[in-house]
């Protein structure tokens, strides 16, 4: 059950990862600067600056995000916390949110002053939940398997010694 536990764990975080690098793959991405159309759902977005690496210092970004059809401005609000991700050839750090009222097409375009080979920004969800879930996971995994293992041991080296120095 300890090989176990330790397999099962590795299982779970490799394929958690997986998962992470394909939730990044399919962000949407603009070009710093640059514009472009996305297709948006009604729901929160963490808004991405994606640079060579993750902990580069992000340079100033001017987004905006406007209903394509209507020209009204979606709020960008900045991001409580710190979330940088490496994964699937992209690295990124979250600078804000925002949340569309309803679906449809939103016309997203960023500026800078600062020119960054290949920076983007990318909208797609939060991964503080997939990256919780997959290390929480892998502790589950481990500890119960591993745990039940050790104590599966210890039971089986207790009983074996009654049974030495029991009278036959």
């Amino acid at each position: 059950m300890v090989v176990a536990g330790v397999i099962g764990a590795v299982l779970w975080f490799a394929t958690s990862l997986m998962g992470l690098g394909d939730e990044v793959d399919n962000f949407q991405r603009v070009p710093v600067p640059g514009k472009t159309t996305m297709k948006l759902e009604a729901h929160k977005y963490v808004v991405y600056y994606e640079g060579l690496t993750a902990d580069e210092v992000v340079p100033p970004v001017e987004i905006a995000i406007t209903d394509a059809k209507t020209g009204t401005p979606l709020a960008i609000t900045p991001y409580g916390g710190s979330l940088t991700y490496s994964v699937s050839n992209h690295e990124g750090s979250a600078l804000g949110t925002v949340t569309p009222a309803h679906a449809g097409v939103y016309a997203v375009r960023t500026v800078s002053n600062v020119r960054a080979s290949g920076a983007n920004v990318a909208l797609g969800r939060s991964l503080t939940w997939p990256i919780l879930r997959g290390i929480l996971g892998t502790f589950v995994i481990g500890g119960l398997l591993a745990g039940s293992g050790v104590v599966l041991l210890i039971i089986t080296a207790v009983r074996r010694s009654r049974a030495r120095r029991a009278p036959s």
